[in-house]
């Protein structure tokens, strides 16, 4: 058995107000959430604390959704990403042991985890729990059920990111695999809910399409790749979660955008450089690099065997940095 990484993410940042996208003829691929209520009121000294993770992918969802609620002033956000990461793959990096210190570190009371796309099985002669068996499937559930309960422990609510389309029929059909096991374990937490990436960015067939309707316009939401977000993807994926979690936390109606929060990323988070756009002077992001500053907190907050083989993809990078190659 071999776990097939897809490396690399765009990585996003923005600043000034948040893009307004055009809605879509589909249903909301962020279902109404349920569970814990969000803690109020947010305020500038007392801060939603928001954690974003997961693989490449999070290079660009957690820039892009961070500064989209940090500009709120009233959400303090947090992204950690991990090029070629997975949760098939603990050999590699390992997502629950490391969830496990930064949640306690950081005590996050929302987070939004976005992983999948490298956790795909490649048949190979005579394989072992391909993806789509009856025994993959279930080791795999068990991978997703641990995952969550260290990342929803503490009544924190979840927003668990599915993998999105992708180009290659190959690589998309074992990706709609993966997001099956996950979402059905998801479905079942009442603190946690399933974004469904797939729909958002596929066509008016589901399928994939680099060019997607916003504003009344055709925009390039994904790279050359056909794996990867544009900015304008980041962007387009990062707004139907803000929405959702703004439903829930009031973030707009109690939003004091003249003290933007800074963007923190977690030191040793890794991202594809060269993707993204430099923060504007007057964004709540920081572009001086990965920080471990722990955001400010309420004195008293309200509670509101896997696969070890390392993927044959170039070795992780800090970004920001000069080069990466993009498979």
């Amino acid at each position: 058995m071999v776990v097939f990484a897809l490396v690399a993410s765009d990585t996003l940042r923005f600043g000034g107000p948040a893009p307004v996208l055009a809605s879509r003829a589909t249903p909301d691929p962020v279902p109404a959430a349920t569970g814990t209520p969000c803690r109020a009121p947010l305020t500038t000294t007392a801060p939603l604390r928001l954690w974003i993770g997961g693989d490449s992918l999070a290079g660009s969802l957690g820039p892009s959704l961070g500064t989209m609620a940090g500009d709120t002033g009233i959400v303090a956000p947090v992204f950690d990403s991990r090029v070629s990461s997975g949760l098939a793959n603990s050999g590699f990096f390992d997502w629950p042991q490391h969830a496990t210190q930064e949640m306690a570190r950081l005590d996050p009371e929302v987070v939004v985890f976005i992983i999948g796309t490298n956790d795909w099985m490649v048949p190979q002669p005579e394989p072992t729990n391909p993806s789509g068996t009856p025994a993959w499937k279930s080791q795999y559930a068990l991978l997703v059920s641990q995952m969550l309960a260290v990342l929803s422990a503490n009544h924190r609510f979840v927003y668990w990111v599915g993998g999105p389309t992708i180009r290659d029929p190959a690589t998309n059909a074992g990706v709609e695999q993966v997001n099956a096991v996950a979402r059905s374990v998801v479905d079942q937490h009442r603190d946690a809910t399933y974004v469904d990436a797939e729909q958002l960015f596929g066509d008016a067939q589901g399928r994939y399409s680099a060019q997607l309707p916003i504003d009344g316009k055709q925009v390039l939401v994904r790279t050359d790749d056909g794996i990867h977000f544009t900015p304008a993807g980041g962007d387009l994926l990062a707004r139907a979660i803000f929405s959702n979690l703004d439903t829930r936390c009031r973030l707009d109606a109690q939003a004091v955008p003249s003290s933007p929060q800074p963007v923190i990323e977690t030191a040793g988070s890794t991202q594809i450089p060269n993707t993204f756009r430099t923060p504007s002077p007057t964004s709540g992001s920081s572009s001086t690099g990965p920080a471990t500053t722990t955001p400010t907190r309420p004195a008293t907050p309200t509670p509101t065997a896997a696969p070890t083989t390392v993927p044959a993809t170039p070795p992780p990078v800090s970004s920001p940095g000069p080069t990466v190659a993009i498979p």
